[in-house]
């Protein structure tokens, strides 16, 4: 079948490519005013004003839930055309997570966004933070070290003969102990950096990649080669975990040159300025495709300390996993507002509504005890994610894609200032950050007025939520922030040192914080 248009009353549409029986049986029953109203919620991905590309419309109707169905009961007339209910697939799903809600609607994938037919500046920075940001997955995978370049494999090998060194089971405070495990295994670290990697072939690796061959080193090896580059530099800035205040006392640390020429070589490619690492080189780019870690700071502890970790990257990268749909929503919502098509981006934002509560369902069932260990997370995975040196705070919560974007998304000011989000978030997140920002859809929908009643409706709803995650959130991190560290000086990995006395006195910084943003969450 060649493409051609085929019209329904006042709609105009291309119809797809292939030969479809089931396309043909569809288009005799079908009635275009219908598929108008309900098509954006039941696949965002299109808009019949907006359309750009063939389509096919029984691949619509394949992505049709049962419980779609019964909620949209509009589309008897479509859904017994298609033989079997939606199969498509979605994120997989632990075991042990909370069941998803069945009326959230079908997920996009990345390959549907890659793909989407629409065409708007904010929908090219969501695809830019796929295929750039995430080597083509978001959140990115974890890449084999034996699709990097030849050279660079190197740090792979070092991290893992370093790894075991690094995490005690018991920490100590007597300074003089704590500096002889330090000097320790740095020493170590550096005689297997001087074995195992050659810098001049590591930096003509680098430098093609950056220039003139740029397909010899894939966006997924960029990101596995900035992994292992932060987990080598982030053990070695502490030397020992959990950290110690004898490390947190050290002014500066000279690195030895292995990690500092290829880092900036990362810096560069990525967009940020920060010495140590961030949530996508420590987090993000860490969990396999099989939901394990690539790289451990646990290596030869109980199998508590090794869920906790795993958990706390799951936990992250389940959250983005789970609110892609709503990115791309929030995206869809300001392409049907700009075209004037209020009620499809009444129904995108009803839908992203949905996958935002969802996804908060995942996060507070997932950040318990049986799998984030109170006792646990605080020294051996809060710890080595700080940094302090020069200035430079480490990683926090507060730097995840998911939240920023809800921030970013209702206006939820002040913004943080350009030269400190460029420390540690890569410049597609900021690109695509910036593109909400810039729209300003709260603002947009306020000058309509009454037209957009409906609107403001389901953006309130977002802004509820997140007040409410934030409320809730506040009381959960006071559970694992609060727990003393006679080893350490009272610190978060986000804001470094906390000048505070004790942990409580931390724990009310903290929450003065934490409690300021939620009154800016309006």
């Amino acid at each position: 079948m060649s493409p051609r248009a085929q019209s329904y009353g006042i709609v105009t549409f291309p119809t797809c490519h292939e030969d479809h029986e089931c396309c043909d049986r569809i288009r005799l029953r079908v009635d275009m005013d219908k598929v108008r109203r309900v098509l954006p919620v039941l696949d965002p991905r299109r808009s019949l004003s907006r359309l750009k590309r063939p389509f096919c419309l029984c691949s619509t109707a394949q992505r049709l839930s049962t419980a779609q169905a019964q909620k949209y009961p509009m589309l008897s007339w479509l859904f017994p055309v298609w033989a079997s209910p939606s199969s498509a697939s979605s994120a997989p799903r632990l075991a042990s997570e909370p069941k998803p809600d069945a009326s959230v609607p079908t997920p996009s994938s990345c390959e549907d966004i890659l793909s989407d037919p629409l065409e708007h500046p904010v929908l090219d920075r969501l695809r830019a933070l796929i295929a750039s940001g995430g080597g083509e997955s978001w959140p990115p995978r974890a890449s084999s070290h034996d699709t990097w370049p030849t050279p660079l494999r190197a740090y792979d090998t070092v991290y893992r003969a370093v790894a075991p060194y690094f995490p005690t089971p018991e920490s100590s405070t007597d300074d003089a102990h704590n500096r002889a495990l330090i000097d320790a295994y740095r020493a170590r670290m550096r005689a297997q950096l001087a074995e195992h990697v050659d810098l001049a072939d590591v930096r003509a690796a680098l430098e093609r990649a950056a220039g003139p061959d740029p397909e010899s080193c894939t966006q997924s090896a960029w990101l596995g080669i900035w992994l292992v580059l932060s987990f080598l530099r982030h053990s070695y800035r502490w030397g020992v975990t959990p950290i110690v205040s004898e490390a947190q006392n050290e002014k500066s640390v000279a690195f030895p040159a292995e990690l500092d020429v290829s880092w900036s070589y990362m810096q560069q490619h990525f967009g940020t300025t920060s010495p140590g690492g961030c949530m996508t080189s420590l987090m993000y780019a860490n969990l396999r495709a099989d939901d394990t870690l690539e790289y451990s700071v646990t290596a030869g502890l109980s199998p508590e300390h090794r869920s906790t970790e795993l958990w706390n990257t799951r936990l992250l990268c389940g959250m983005d996993e789970r609110l892609l749909p709503m990115y791309h929503l929030f995206a869809h919502s300001i392409v049907y507002l700009e075209g004037g098509d209020l009620l499809a981006a009444h129904s995108a934002l009803q839908a992203a509504n949905q996958v935002l509560r969802n996804a908060f369902k995942f996060f507070f069932g997932s950040m318990v005890n049986a799998k984030l260990n109170q006792q646990l997370w605080l020294a051996y995975v809060q710890g080595y994610q700080g940094w302090t040196l020069d200035g430079i705070d480490g990683i926090s919560g507060g730097q995840s894609l998911a939240f920023r974007t809800l921030d970013s998304f209702l206006g939820v000011r002040p913004f943080p200032e350009p030269h400190k989000e460029s420390l540690h978030l890569p410049t597609a997140q900021r690109d695509w950050l910036n593109s909400l920002r810039d729209y300003d859809i709260r603002d947009r929908v306020r000058e309509m007025g009454d037209e957009a009643a409906g609107l403001k409706e389901e953006l309130d709803a977002l802004v509820k939520q997140l007040r409410l995650w934030r409320m809730g959130h506040m009381k959960r991190m006071e559970v694992y922030e609060s727990v003393r560290r006679p080893e350490r000086k009272t610190m978060t990995a986000g804001i470094s040192v906390v000048d505070a006395a004790s942990e409580d006195l931390m724990i009310r910084h903290l929450k003065q914080q934490l409690g300021q943003r939620l009154a800016q969450t309006v």
